[in-house]
Protein backbone atom coordinates (compact mmCIF):
# COMPACT_ATOMS: atom_id res chain seq x y z
CA UNK A 1 0.00 0.00 0.00
CA UNK A 2 1.38 3.42 -0.98
CA UNK A 3 1.08 6.28 1.45
CA UNK A 4 0.32 9.71 0.09
CA UNK A 5 1.74 12.86 1.64
CA UNK A 6 0.45 16.37 2.23
CA UNK A 7 2.44 19.43 3.21
CA UNK A 8 1.18 21.04 6.40
CA UNK A 9 0.55 24.38 4.65
CA UNK A 10 -1.71 22.66 2.10
CA UNK A 11 -3.50 20.73 4.86
CA UNK A 12 -4.16 23.95 6.82
CA UNK A 13 -5.41 25.73 3.70
CA UNK A 14 -7.75 22.85 2.86
CA UNK A 15 -8.98 22.65 6.47
CA UNK A 16 -9.84 26.36 6.54
CA UNK A 17 -11.62 26.27 3.17
CA UNK A 18 -13.56 23.17 4.19
CA UNK A 19 -14.68 24.91 7.39
CA UNK A 20 -15.59 28.13 5.58
CA UNK A 21 -13.15 30.39 7.41
CA UNK A 22 -10.14 32.42 6.42
CA UNK A 23 -6.85 32.42 8.26
CA UNK A 24 -7.45 36.07 9.14
CA UNK A 25 -10.86 35.20 10.65
CA UNK A 26 -9.26 32.47 12.71
CA UNK A 27 -6.40 34.64 13.94
CA UNK A 28 -8.69 37.58 14.69
CA UNK A 29 -10.73 35.34 16.99
CA UNK A 30 -7.68 34.15 18.95
CA UNK A 31 -6.22 35.62 22.12
CA UNK A 32 -3.26 37.98 21.74
CA UNK A 33 -2.50 38.40 25.44
CA UNK A 34 1.21 37.55 25.91
CA UNK A 35 0.53 35.71 29.19
CA UNK A 36 -2.11 33.52 27.54
CA UNK A 37 0.15 32.77 24.60
CA UNK A 38 2.98 31.76 26.94
CA UNK A 39 0.60 29.48 28.84
CA UNK A 40 -0.52 27.91 25.57
CA UNK A 41 3.08 27.26 24.62
CA UNK A 42 3.91 25.80 28.04
CA UNK A 43 0.93 23.46 27.75
CA UNK A 44 1.91 22.21 24.30
CA UNK A 45 5.71 22.37 24.09
CA UNK A 46 8.18 20.44 26.21
CA UNK A 47 10.96 23.02 26.65
CA UNK A 48 12.42 25.39 29.17
CA UNK A 49 11.26 28.90 30.03
CA UNK A 50 14.18 30.55 28.21
CA UNK A 51 13.18 28.95 24.92
CA UNK A 52 9.54 29.91 25.49
CA UNK A 53 10.71 33.52 25.89
CA UNK A 54 12.77 33.28 22.68
CA UNK A 55 9.79 31.95 20.72
CA UNK A 56 7.63 34.76 22.05
CA UNK A 57 10.25 37.36 21.08
CA UNK A 58 10.72 36.02 17.54
CA UNK A 59 7.08 35.69 16.54
CA UNK A 60 4.23 38.17 16.46
CA UNK A 61 1.08 37.29 18.39
CA UNK A 62 -0.64 36.32 15.12
CA UNK A 63 2.25 34.10 14.06
CA UNK A 64 2.33 32.49 17.47
CA UNK A 65 -1.42 31.87 17.43
CA UNK A 66 -1.11 30.33 13.94
CA UNK A 67 1.69 28.05 15.11
CA UNK A 68 -0.21 27.00 18.24
CA UNK A 69 -3.40 26.39 16.23
CA UNK A 70 -1.59 24.18 13.70
CA UNK A 71 0.37 22.35 16.39
CA UNK A 72 -2.75 21.60 18.41
CA UNK A 73 -5.13 20.80 15.54
CA UNK A 74 -2.86 18.78 13.27
CA UNK A 75 -0.30 17.25 15.64
CA UNK A 76 -1.41 17.09 19.28
CA UNK A 77 -5.04 15.97 18.97
CA UNK A 78 -4.35 14.11 15.72
CA UNK A 79 -2.46 11.10 17.10
CA UNK A 80 -2.38 9.37 13.70
CA UNK A 81 -0.46 12.15 11.97
CA UNK A 82 -2.69 11.98 8.89
CA UNK A 83 -4.98 14.48 7.19
CA UNK A 84 -7.67 12.97 4.97
CA UNK A 85 -5.66 9.76 4.72
CA UNK A 86 -2.45 11.57 3.74
CA UNK A 87 0.63 11.64 5.96
CA UNK A 88 1.40 15.14 7.17
CA UNK A 89 4.75 16.64 6.29
CA UNK A 90 6.54 17.27 8.58
CA UNK A 91 5.52 13.96 10.13
CA UNK A 92 4.12 13.85 13.64
CA UNK A 93 7.02 11.81 15.01
CA UNK A 94 9.41 14.65 14.17
CA UNK A 95 7.23 17.23 15.92
CA UNK A 96 5.72 15.43 18.94
CA UNK A 97 7.22 13.35 21.72
CA UNK A 98 4.62 11.93 24.07
CA UNK A 99 1.81 14.46 24.20
CA UNK A 100 3.84 17.64 23.60
CA UNK A 101 5.96 19.13 20.86
CA UNK A 102 9.70 19.19 21.27
CA UNK A 103 11.50 22.49 20.73
CA UNK A 104 13.15 21.02 17.63
CA UNK A 105 9.76 19.82 16.41
CA UNK A 106 8.27 23.26 16.92
CA UNK A 107 11.19 24.79 15.00
CA UNK A 108 10.59 22.37 12.13
CA UNK A 109 6.88 23.12 12.11
CA UNK A 110 7.46 26.89 12.17
CA UNK A 111 9.85 26.57 9.22
CA UNK A 112 7.36 24.40 7.31
CA UNK A 113 4.69 27.08 7.86
CA UNK A 114 6.98 29.80 6.51
CA UNK A 115 7.34 31.49 9.90
CA UNK A 116 10.55 33.18 11.11
CA UNK A 117 13.29 31.06 12.68
CA UNK A 118 12.47 30.63 16.36
CA UNK A 119 15.94 29.77 17.56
Amino acid sequence: MRIGYIDIRKAVSDFLVENGITLRDLLDSMDEDPRSLKESLRARVDTDERKIDIIEERLTASQLNYLIFVLHTFYIINAGGFYKGLLLIPPRELVIRGDKATFQGLKLLAKSLGLPNIE
